[in-house]
């Protein structure tokens, strides 16, 4: 990488480090203090469930599996303060709205498709109609003020990356298979309500740091220094980075082999990942 390229670059990450510590920012929001808490029916498993609904819809439509990331950061932000928010969590249908209405916007944000809002009212067996996506999409984008392009983890991976492989050298199959691992355990991050109030650049230095092992002990201790060079004060300490990656490690390698980590999808869309590809992909 050309010392113009690996500038460009550092400075990007710069901006993407800056905007997820000030207008991209999540709330613990199941934790919040609630006027109606008996009402509250929106968990970690709920939420959890509803993300492996998005992925079911973005794989059946062969769409970048980020687009979920970016979705649900939206969704996790307006929950995080919006005053309808108390609304979605106390009803388990203005939950999946808001997160139907939030993957809608996802995918047209990205350019991936022109499906329109009768599809999505479609694949939800028309539990809600076009006009209420787009009431909802509207106070979406109002409570969000119009901030709908988060920095995801995999984003900040990639130029993290870029900026290791302008000081370390190694085949870019190994390169390739950092960046499929990385991007895996972003995955995980995105369905674990733990992850809504990690910084993305944590979540991705962690994921990084959990790839050594594909390395070779002298290549595995020369990315380590990349790694440290590349975090500066904007970043969060090296001990928040350390936890974060401990716990996405017994996320993603903990669970082998348990079939209670499965999560079936909700009711509402049970069929629709299957009929995707027969009706639109």
């Amino acid at each position: 990488m050309s010392s113009w390229n690996a500038s460009f670059v550092a400075e990007s990450l710069l901006a993407m480090i800056q905007r997820e510590q000030t207008v991209y920012r999540s709330s613990d929001y199941l934790e919040t203090p609630s006027p109606t808490p008996s009402l509250r029916i929106v968990d970690e498993v709920v939420r959890t469930k509803m993300v492996d609904w998005c992925y079911s819809f973005i794989d059946a439509c062969h769409f970048e599996r980020e687009i979920v990331a970016v979705a649900m950061e939206m969704v996790d932000r307006f929950l995080s303060k919006s005053s309808n928010a108390e609304a979605a969590l106390c009803d388990r249908l203005q939950f999946q709205l808001l997160t139907v209405t939030s993957l809608y916007v996802a995918v047209k944000t990205r350019g991936e498709s022109a499906l329109g809002i009768d599809f999505f009212c479609s694949i939800s067996c028309d539990i809600y109609s076009v006009d209420e996506i787009e009431a909802m999409e509207l106070t979406l984008l109002s409570e969000l003020e119009w901030r709908i392009s988060p920095p995801t983890g995999v984003q900040m991976a990639h130029h993290i990356l870029a900026l290791v492989s302008s000081a370390v050298r190694f085949e870019q199959s190994i390169c390739i298979a950092i960046l499929d691992e990385v991007m895996y355990q972003a995955e995980y991050a995105v369905r674990d309500y733990y992850f809504v109030t990690q910084r993305p650049s944590s979540v991705a230095m962690a994921a990084i740091f959990n790839t050594l092992e594909l390395l070779d002990k002298q290549n595995a201790q020369a990315v380590v220094r990349s790694l440290l060079s590349i975090m500066d004060e904007e970043f969060d300490s090296l001990e928040i980075i350390l936890d974060t990656k401990s716990r996405l490690h017994n996320l993603v390698y903990g669970q082998e082999g348990d079939d209670s980590a499965t999560i079936d999808p909700l009711p509402f869309s049970s069929t629709s990942a299957r009929e995707l590809e027969l009706r639109v992909c």
